[in-house]
């Protein structure tokens, strides 16, 4: 059952059972059924000493899982669209709006934390995250609006607010900088183009809409500046100044989203709750290129990781099975020489 459990796309997300109980069950049922008849379920044949291919597979998989130090759940499709419909009874310039394109972007260019919000407790804009660095440029280590560059339809290249002087589907595509990066590749540039499919994950949408929020905001504030200030941030109307966004209220949103999407009580389910952060969209950005088939090599390029261990990420999900059967499907096919 567990194994049906995993192959219908889910993980072990909110069960508390684990490899070891598992084991146990296996063993007791293998006990019962033997009364009936000599054969060991558990095994491919009844003369191996180990179990057998598919439930090894799916044991190896859960004690994996078990074993990641501080593992965090994916951000998904499914929360992001409950996200945009709260974020559609918000006003734009609202933190709701601001998380909502902020995941967006994350989800597409796997953001880290400091890449694009602040730790807990840090909102004021006149003091950002430092880096430690002298140089002006360097100053803040999230994403600023200079840090974005836009090249049009018809190859007009502009930088920063200045992009949101065109409409969006004249926008083709957007380079975004990262000032900081934990593999140390300071000042790295990623391209993304604009999907033109509406309603579907965008950088380059969500970033343009972060450039409009960002213009609308110092309008009503003209201290911040394009080139110090981080480009998520938003207005704050008791207050009336605008604020960054913050590891808390990231965590805050995302796991509402979660508790909702997935029915999990926020006492009683606390701990699988927690299990969502600001490294979600990370996580969640590695699960969907590597079911959607893209290569180790590419994900380590895509999402900027220096080593391999984006693997401990990975998902035991139907469509990767379901890839693997159409696979062996066309092997049918192949004359047999």
């Amino acid at each position: 059952m567990y194994a049906v459990h995993l192959s219908y796309g889910n993980t072990i997300l909110c069960k508390s059972i684990k490899a070891s109980t598992i084991e146990q069950y296996l063993i007791a049922v293998s006990s019962l059924i033997k009364g009936f008849t000599e054969e060991d379920f558990r095994k491919d044949d009844s003369s191996d000493r180990n179990l057998g291919s598919l439930l090894s597979g799916v044991l190896k998989d859960i004690k994996r899982y078990e074993n990641m130090a501080d593992r965090r759940e994916p951000y998904d499709h499914k929360m992001h669209a409950m996200a945009r419909r709260a974020a559609s009874k918000f006003p734009h310039t609202s933190v709701v709006c601001t998380l909502v394109d902020g995941f967006e972007q994350g989800m597409c260019a796997g953001y880290r934390l400091t890449e694009w919000a602040q730790p807990a407790g840090r909102t004021c804009v006149s003091r950002p995250h430092l880096n430690g660095r002298s140089a002006p440029e360097c100053r803040t280590r999230a994403i600023v609006p200079v840090d974005v560059r836009a090249v049009s339809v018809d190859g007009q290249r502009l930088v920063g607010l200045a992009i949101i002087m065109l409409s969006l589907c004249n926008v083709l595509k957007m380079y975004i900088k990262f000032r900081t990066q934990k593999n140390g590749n300071h000042g790295e540039e990623k391209l993304f183009e604009r999907n033109p499919t509406p309603g579907g994950f965008c950088f380059v949408s969500s970033t343009y809409r972060s450039l409009v929020r960002f213009a609308q905001i110092q309008l009503m504030y003209p201290g911040i500046s394009p080139s110090v200030t981080p480009l998520s941030i938003y207005w704050d109307p008791k207050g009336k100044v605008p604020k960054l966004v913050d590891a808390t209220s990231i965590e805050k949103f995302m796991r509402r989203l979660a508790s909702t999407v997935y029915n999990l009580h926020p006492v009683h389910d606390s701990k699988d709750i927690a299990k969502w952060s600001s490294h979600s969209l990370r996580v969640g950005a590695c699960v969907v290129l590597h079911v959607m088939g893209f290569s180790d090599r590419d994900i380590q390029w895509i999402l900027r990781w220096k080593s391999m261990t984006f693997i401990t990420y990975f998902r035991n999900v139907a469509l990767l099975s379901r890839r693997q059967n159409a696979a062996f499907d066309r092997l049918q096919a192949l004359p047999w020489l």
